[in-house]
């Protein structure tokens, strides 16, 4: 199957079905920034891999009591986030 994207946000409209067709290679250099939003709908072997799932954003070390982050947008991706970086 052959699948065009006009611009990156149309991935959003792809199915489960759809998305299998998507390598993890393009997944991972075009669209690392919608893999949250696409979780659900990722195959198994997708959702297990762990270059994937540090595309995911970082909820567990984000806007902590001690941190004054919560007017610095939305959480960084896992792979960005200082303290995962740190804990490796």
């Amino acid at each position: 199957m052959f699948l065009l994207l006009t611009d990156k946000r149309g991935i959003l409209d792809l199915t489960a079905g759809q998305l299998q067709y998507i390598p993890k290679i393009v997944l991972l250099r075009e669209f690392e920034n919608f893999v949250e939003s696409l979780w659900q709908r990722l195959s198994d072997h997708l959702k297990a891999d762990p270059e994937v799932q540090r595309c995911r954003r970082c909820l567990k070390h984000y806007n902590r009591s001690w941190q004054r982050t919560h007017i610095d947008g939305p959480p960084p991706l896992i792979k960005n986030c200082d303290e995962c970086c740190r804990i490796r």
